[in-house]
């Protein structure tokens, strides 16, 4: 789990992350936070869908903006989020609410979660949140820093017409330390999975023996 990989760090190495594994470059809001999602899981490979919240929780981005209707606030009682699944595109659908105003929906732009979720992120980036007046972009910003991805604003030579973004891996050491404990963890839990099944499969043949 990728929590548990971030919690079995020390604190020099936490301190580390901080100071960025994968730089954010962007231009537009709405851009840069699917660039921020695109680097967690690009860090985080193995994150659930429900780790993934809980890095970049839905209180991050409370409600999208007036001028759509949607799922979320300030129409309903549910926030709109950094990402949520792709189950909801059924919903917009059946109650004929646009998908494509409030999440980004193109193939190159959703993602998938380690348990197989696809992952729609939040295509509005206020910077006065309807409900709330923060700036949320600047949380999302602030909250996965912890997690080693930094957001650098530049503006390339070349127009991006609607925005884009890029990743730069600036620590490949801490990023390829990362992995190297998720494939320790991912070990360890195999062969935990293997010695179970040949205890069963003795505990079997014995009481057959009887």
């Amino acid at each position: 789990m990728s929590i548990k990989v971030f919690n079995s760090l020390s604190n020099q190495q936490k301190a580390e992350l901080k100071k960025g594994v994968i730089e954010v470059h962007g231009k537009a809001m709405n851009r840069t936070a699917l660039g921020i999602v695109d680097a967690m899981i690009t860090l985080y490979p193995n994150a659930t869908i429900a780790e993934l919240k809980e890095m970049m929780p839905d209180d991050l981005n409370v409600a999208a903006p007036k001028n759509y209707k949607s799922l979320f606030k300030p129409y309903t009682d549910r926030m709109y989020g950094v990402i949520q699944p792709g189950s909801i595109r059924k919903e917009c659908e059946e109650q004929g609410l646009d998908i494509h105003a409030s999440h980004f929906t193109e193939e190159v732009e959703t993602f998938k979660s380690a348990d197989g979720v696809e992952v729609l992120v939040a295509k509005s980036w206020e910077s006065s949140d309807t409900e709330t007046g923060n700036k949320d972009l600047q949380l999302l910003i602030d909250a996965v820093k912890k997690y080693g991805v930094s957001v650098v604003d530049y503006e390339d030579k070349k127009p991006f017409g609607k925005g884009g973004y890029k990743l730069e891996v600036v620590n490949p050491e801490l990023m390829k330390l990362l992995h190297k404990k998720r494939s320790n963890s991912l070990l360890k839990l195999v062969v935990f999975g293997i010695a179970l099944t040949l205890l069963l499969a003795a505990l079997i043949y014995v009481y057959k023996s009887k």
